[in-house]
């Protein structure tokens, strides 16, 4: 086995080739012309776990060492040598680096910056499929390194927050080590060392040892360099509001035809889709795909035409400067763009109880992902809702927990849901349908113990239960418009045809997808009429950009 083969490579790994390729003399010299030739001694450090901005490397001669921990234990990850390359996919955007690499004997090194890098991969077809297979499959082994990959973050099930923060973590790509201080010794070694106080969980331990002490999601961002670089005063062609599969979709149509495209997104790449355990009715996956897989393809796709995807930032206001548009947003930051496409989706509604919010992340739960999982394996569950959604949360679910019960207001789920997944709720064992059954309390001390509910006969029936998954229709995420455009009377945004014509003020017709104020478009669930289905979602994507280059012409 050549040196460059150890570390990493675990047996019947046949990915591994494609995750660390090494490129023949050809290919060598056909992307010299995107970087530059350099020599480093032995011992040089080129960069370590958290560097932000890095080049990525190619071994021309000599070697590298490559190698990930946090601060429980670090662990090498091989050697690369001649024709072999550093990077993920945060190489292409100038996120941190995953891990820290120093040079083994002095080498001859082509450095690419990341530019540098963009450009390569859309003017290199082969060479392209080549990289950014490799990127992205080295950032799916990152994801699933928990022991050394990423932070360390303190904190029990009742701590409030502190699933708020793994959820970042997760449908961000970025591994976590979750120490539970009811369950996990070393949870509180951790906080001996460090000098961490129950009030300050949920607590976060970066790669760098840095402690954040109840820390915003924003803080989070930015201590692990997920956050993105100033954008104040940037301007673009495209701004896009929400990274769900419409505006993902979107971002990328446009930059693939040379538009400046920047996606604003306040959570995670994905949108609602990027919460789905499973979507098995998507064109071309037969199988059926994850929504973080879904929405991690999307954003490497994004990233690969130049695509500066910004997260976590949320748009607080939209206006008009002369025949462009102001985006600002939650940090002080404005940017300007020529058009906006508005893709900010819809969240579940939250039903009339006093106090649903004590238990909101520690009992209440809006996603149905392995985060929320993990917190009520092998205990009964309820899943409330009668659409696609819950549907696939609860058949995701009842593989983890040991019974599920799905309360709908219905007589049934024929009329919302789709027949596959009813087929598979019929079929399990341990999914119990009552139908024309609503909550009606939350009962607990400290934390949801159990749940009264009611059916129309009037009858109470109480479940010791202290997990439910609430999937309850659509409130579409349009209040941080302020009226700027038309809605309909249930707070959608109106588009084409449907626009009233007193908000109208041009003599063209309205383009498909674009709202009452001209140069904005509205696409996905946020779109009133919009068939809230995943390609349909993508699909819209794609025609507001062909709209907007009408809009520009």
């Amino acid at each position: 086995m050549d040196a460059s083969d150890k570390g990493d490579k675990k047996p019947g790994d046949d990915r591994w080739g494609q995750r660390f390729p090494v490129l023949t003399e050809g290919q060598i010299t056909r992307i010299l012309r995107y970087g530059t030739v350099q020599r480093f001694p032995s011992g040089y450090v080129l960069f370590r776990q958290g560097d932000r901005n890095i080049p990525t490397y190619v071994v021309l001669s000599g070697s590298l060492q490559v190698e990930r921990g946090n601060v429980i234990d670090s662990r090498s990850l091989g050697q690369r040598g001649p024709g072999m390359f550093t990077g993920d996919v945060g190489s292409l955007v100038g996120r941190a680096a995953v891990a820290t690499v120093r040079v083994e004997t002095d080498s001859e090194l082509l450095v690419i910056d990341p530019e540098g890098i963009r450009t390569l991969v859309i003017s290199e077809a082969d060479l392209s499929e080549i990289i950014m297979r490799a990127f992205i499959l080295r950032r799916v082994a990152f994801i699933e390194d928990e022991a050394s990959g990423g932070v360390v973050v303190i904190a029990s099930k009742q701590t409030a927050g502190a699933l708020s923060l793994r959820e970042f973590l997760s449908r961000n790509s970025y591994p976590a080590l979750c120490l539970d201080t009811d369950r996990h010794p070393e949870a509180h070694t951790l906080m001996e060392r460090f000098h961490i106080a129950p009030d300050d969980l949920p607590a976060v331990i970066t790669p760098k040892a840095e402690v954040l002490r109840r820390p915003t999601i924003r803080a989070l961002a930015d201590a692990v360099g997920l956050s993105p670089g100033p954008l104040q005063g940037r301007r673009f062609d495209l701004a896009v509001v929400g990274a769900g599969p419409a505006g993902l979709a979107a971002a990328v149509y446009g930059a693939s035809e040379g538009l400046r495209s920047v996606v604003l997104d306040a959570t995670a790449p994905g949108g609602q889709a990027g919460t789905s355990s499973k979507i098995e009715n998507y064109f071309g996956f037969p199988t059926g795909i994850s929504g973080r897989a879904l929405a991690g393809r999307g954003l490497a796709q994004s990233r690969k035409f130049g695509v500066e995807v910004a997260v976590p930032v949320s748009v607080t206001a939209l206006r008009t400067k002369d025949r462009e548009f102001v985006l600002e947003m939650d940090n002080g930051e404005c940017i300007e763009a020529r058009a906006v496409v508005i893709a900010t989706g819809a969240r579940y509604r939250k039903p009339d109880l006093v106090n649903l919010g004590d238990y909101e992340g520690r009992g209440i739960y809006y996603n149905a992902s392995f985060t929320e999982a993990t917190y009520c394996g092998g205990e009964e569950v309820i899943v409330v809702g009668g659409g696609n959604s819950a549907g696939q949360a609860a058949v995701f679910l009842s593989e983890h927990a040991r019974h599920v019960h799905m309360l709908v207001r219905s007589r049934g789920l024929a009329a919302s849901m789709s027949h596959y997944l009813i087929q598979r709720i019929n079929a399990s064992p341990n999914i119990t349908l009552h139908a024309e059954t609503e909550i009606k309390a939350l009962l607990g001390q400290g934390r949801l113990e159990a749940v009264q509910c009611s059916d129309t006969r009037g009858a109470i029936r109480t479940f010791d239960i202290a997990h439910v998954f609430l999937f309850l229709g659509a409130e579409p995420c349009t209040g941080w418009l302020g009226g700027c455009v038309a809605l309909d009377d249930k707070a959608f945004v109106l588009t084409g045809t449907h626009v009233p014509m007193d908000r109208w003020k041009l003599g063209r017709p309205v383009f498909p997808m674009e709202t009452s104020l001209p140069g904005v478009f509205a696409v996905g669930d946020v779109r009133s009429g919009s068939v809230k289905r995943v390609a349909a979602a993508v699909g819209e994507g794609a025609a507001a950009v062909q709209a907007l280059h009408q809009y520009f012409a």
